[in-house]
């Protein structure tokens, strides 16, 4: 699968490139190249960390579906609150996953995606 994957932690990133493994990731670092690059298509799923420089990722998430993006996104973020993941559904994410990143659960929900 193709993948946006768009963190600005560098640990994050590398955890999850490796847990996702064999798939095509494309890495971003802020909230701006994250919505400039998702908006240039051809991703399988979209996995954004919720807070990020520039733009975060629930007005990321918004914006592209603002613009028509269907493309399944997930959330990655340390924010768990019930009401965290209230909005974060609401700014139109798929699935939220919290931090610390676990790799199986992120796994099981990049492959909920694949065809």
């Amino acid at each position: 699968m193709r993948l946006l994957l768009a963190d600005d932690n560098e640990m994050n990133v590398e955890l999850a490139t490796a847990a996702l493994d064999g798939h095509d990731i494309t890495v971003t670092r802020d909230g701006p190249s994250a919505l400039r690059t998702a908006l240039d298509g051809g991703f399988d799923v979209v996995i954004l960390d919720v807070q990020m420089p520039g733009l975060t990722g629930d007005q990321v998430c918004r914006r592209l579906r603002e613009a028509g993006v269907t493309t399944p996104i997930i959330a990655l973020t340390a924010n768990a609150m019930p009401s965290d993941i209230v909005h974060g559904r609401a700014s139109g994410f798929d699935e939220y996953l919290v931090k610390p990143i676990r790799p199986e659960a992120l796994v099981a929900a990049v492959e909920r995606y694949a065809a």
